[in-house]
């Protein structure tokens, strides 16, 4: 599949981009097929220059853009919210359990005295 992607060039901390058309398998840095524009992040106001008659023969030949060609012209999809986290519940005791409890400790206890006057 072909991608329109930015291909990083620049020194370190200085970066500065070229617009190209490449096979996805390539390289960030690897050959590229054809050079679209440039990117450069530094300037006030950042400076873009594309071809856009060349991005449109290559769209409608189905080249696929990728986000961050896409984040540069503007036109990136926005990143959905992400979901708030569920408060853990607090286990506390019901009354419908200290019920079941209790009744589980008096069956308990008559079974021991049950199990004592058997013996005496």
């Amino acid at each position: 599949m072909i991608k329109i992607r930015l291909m990083r060039i620049g020194a370190k901390k200085k970066p500065f981009y070229r617009v190209v058309v490449v096979d996805e398998r390539a390289k960030r840095t690897g050959a590229y097929i054809e050079l679209l524009g440039t990117y450069n992040p530094l300037t006030e106001p950042k400076e873009i220059k594309l071809k856009q008659d060349r991005i449109d023969h290559w769209i409608k030949q189905g080249a696929q853009p990728s986000t961050g060609y896409l984040r540069i012209i503007g036109k990136a999809p926005q990143r959905l919210p992400r979901k708030p986290k569920k408060e853990k519940k607090t286990t506390e005791p019901s009354a419908v359990s200290d019920q079941i409890s209790e009744e589980k400790v008096q069956e308990e206890k008559s079974a021991v005295n049950a199990g004592e006057d058997v013996k005496a």
